[in-house]
């Protein structure tokens, strides 16, 4: 039985289990896009190509442009949850059109190549955000899209969604083993807080936020950061010039002399951290690396010299050489040759 969602021309069909069809004709949007819990899982055509669906995520829907490669000859696929920066996912800022910006169609090509599917993940539209800006930049409206609490909740549904997927004889998609997850600026904050170690949180921690000098708590929206999935979280991920302070969330500026105590921050998976030596946030995240390292994490690092914030659009040799970086270390975590 197929379910029909309203995707771009060129689409393949995306087939859902005849168990959930009631739930997915009850949970359709006015788009016409299929709504799907991520733990029930879909199935594929073996020549389904890219496609977007809706996963309910906190009874919102969640949009995900789904990459498929071709002309690949394995089995089955790692797969990469690439996570938007402050400007949103789609070209123009427009969900409806089902185009990604530039920047995010490159990187769906990039994947492609390199036999890997990529999942990206819109983490704004849900909440009616565009970009993070205005009144989302700022508390109560914010936490919405919350960089800490909130996208790492669709990131880790994403990654459910993928371990589920199937093709229609029943073999997997993906590699459950060999997920990865990549983020740009805003969406870099949301990899780290994603492959935060929920485990090691102290027992009387509150989890707080500080804004212009005002403390938020729980009561007013701040949310504890979420449980690793049962299955297991990524193999790891890529930070590409974000932010590390998450305003206090994790506690002090991990540049202050008692962070090694008093920031509480630490990762469960490997990460790679792609720092644009001149750009603002670049201070903030070479703190962060020294005191995962002095932790004991397993953190890599490279600083890209003579560029800045959002250098990955930039089209220049340092551009070309962290998406080569990338992909080879995403390569190198899977133990692909």
């Amino acid at each position: 039985m197929m379910l029909n969602p309203k995707t771009l021309r060129f689409f393949n069909l995306l087939m859902i289990p005849i168990i959930f069809l009631c739930f997915l004709s009850c949970g359709s949007d006015d788009n016409g896009l299929s709504s799907n819990l991520p733990e029930n899982g879909a199935t594929l055509q073996s020549n389904s190509k890219d496609t977007i669906l809706h996963l309910s995520i906190d009874n919102v829907d969640v949009p995900i442009f789904l990459s498929i490669p071709d002309d690949c000859t394995q089995q089955n696929f790692p797969a990469i949850v690439v996570m938007h920066g402050s400007g949103g996912l789609w070209k123009d800022d427009d969900p409806n059109t089902g185009v990604m910006s530039s920047q995010f169609r490159q990187w769906k090509d990039l994947l492609n190549k390199n036999c890997m599917v990529g999942a990206f993940v819109d983490s704004y539209t849900p909440s009616g955000a565009t970009t993070r800006s205005g009144k989302w930049d700022v508390p109560p409206d914010n936490f919405k899209i919350s960089t800490q609490f909130v996208r790492p909740r669709y990131a880790n549904a994403a990654l459910t969604f993928l371990r589920n997927l199937s093709f229609n004889d029943g073999s997997p998609v993906i590699r459950p083993e060999h997920i990865g997850i990549l983020g740009f600026s805003d969406g870099a904050g949301a990899v780290a807080a994603t492959l935060y170690d929920p485990a090691s949180s102290p027992s009387d921690w509150k989890w707080t936020q500080k804004y212009d000098g005002k403390e938020y708590t729980e009561d007013d929206g701040v949310r504890p950061p979420p449980e690793i999935p049962a299955e297991g979280g990524f193999a790891g991920g890529v930070f590409y010039y974000g932010g590390t302070v998450g305003h206090n969330y994790w506690g002090i500026n991990p540049c202050d002399e008692d962070a090694f105590t008093e920031n509480i921050y630490t990762v469960y998976a490997p990460m790679l951290f792609q720092i644009a030596a001149e750009g603002y946030l670049a201070e903030n995240a070479l703190c962060m690396v020294d005191l995962l390292v002095e932790k004991g994490k397993p953190i890599e690092m490279n600083l890209y010299e003579k560029v800045g914030h959002g250098f990955d659009t930039d089209g220049v040799e340092q551009s070309s050489i962290a998406r080569t970086n990338t992909i080879d270390w995403f390569k190198k975590i899977f133990d692909i040759k």
